[in-house]
């Protein structure tokens, strides 16, 4: 006889319906360890059914351990904004971030979702970080998709921030000679600019260059269909590659919260020492 309390007991361990679970215990004549057994398998096909559905919700989450000297982003893909706020979905976000943390073979890298769910997951290495995924997809009912990460691994620090509900998110690797509040608030600072601003670049220095080249040869063209003469077409390049930098350059872009500065300027008046070394910012459903 299955009894109420076994498919409800059943329910709160597998997150299967009412209605499955009691199909699952009656197959199993009643043992729980086979019922979970049944649940799973069958959950597993529904997840292979839902994986070819779309995911353009989701969430940015982020992982940075105690001693701040290695942090994970990823971007994790659902199918309805409903789910990207569901706890279960969120407790796979954080498990999956700290999988990438803690794996060796993940130091100081990038890459998608493809890169990750074969590996062994780190809490039990009997499945794969897929076969967590996919567990998660049957539990909760709708296709789910890693697609993409950041690790930074430092002999500085490393700082996270997630805004609002977790559509953007930011991962600085900084120095600073001292770690107190204030160093942190400064940080915190230039997070929020990162996630408000969009820059690409930290200084003029480490902008890639190629996308300078690119941006050179645009401006340049430009300037030409506008008529520009040719003896003052490069004048005019370099004045509009200044907007170019305090766009996409971090250090150049005007701080949001005292526009009159650059947050170049706003970094060095805070006399901190902070030096923003890189950053990775991820928005759902982004570039």
């Amino acid at each position: 006889m299955i009894s109420a309390e076994m498919v409800k007991t059943l329910r709160e361990m597998t997150g299967a319906g009412m209605l499955e679970c009691k199909k699952a215990l009656e197959e199993a004549g009643g043992d729980m360890e086979k019922a979970k057994e049944i649940l799973r398998i069958r959950g597993l096909a529904k997840a292979d059914k839902k994986a070819g559905r779309e995911t353009k919700e989701g969430i940015i989450y982020a992982y940075v351990s105690e001693d701040r000297k290695r942090g994970v982003l990823i971007e994790l893909n659902c199918e309805t904004d409903f789910v990207a706020k569901n706890e279960h979905f969120v407790e796979l976000a954080l498990n999956i971030a700290k999988h990438i943390a803690s794996i060796p073979e993940n130091k100081d890298r990038a890459g998608t979702g493809e890169d990750i769910t074969s590996q062994a997951y780190a809490q039990d290495t009997n499945i794969s970080v897929g076969d967590l995924i996919k567990s998660a997809i049957a539990k909760i009912g709708e296709n789910i998709q890693l697609r993409r990460f950041a690790r930074f691994d430092t002999e500085g620090f490393v700082h996270a921030y997630v805004h609002g509900i977790g559509k953007v998110g930011v991962l600085i690797d900084y120095f600073v000679p001292s770690l107190n509040d204030q160093t942190l608030r400064v940080v915190q600072d230039v997070a929020l600019q990162i996630a408000a601003m969009k820059p690409e670049f930290v200084s003029i220095e480490s902008v890639d260059p190629e996308a300078l080249e690119r941006e050179r040869r645009i401006l340049t063209e430009q300037a030409r269909q506008e008529g520009k003469p040719e003896n003052i077409i490069e004048k005019v390049v370099e004045g509009r590659l200044k907007k170019f930098y305090q766009e996409k350059v971090l250090l150049e872009q005007a701080f949001i919260k005292e526009e009159k500065k650059t947050v170049g300027q706003y970094i060095k008046e805070s006399q901190t020492g902070v030096e923003i070394k890189r950053f990775v910012r991820f928005e759902v459903g982004g570039a």
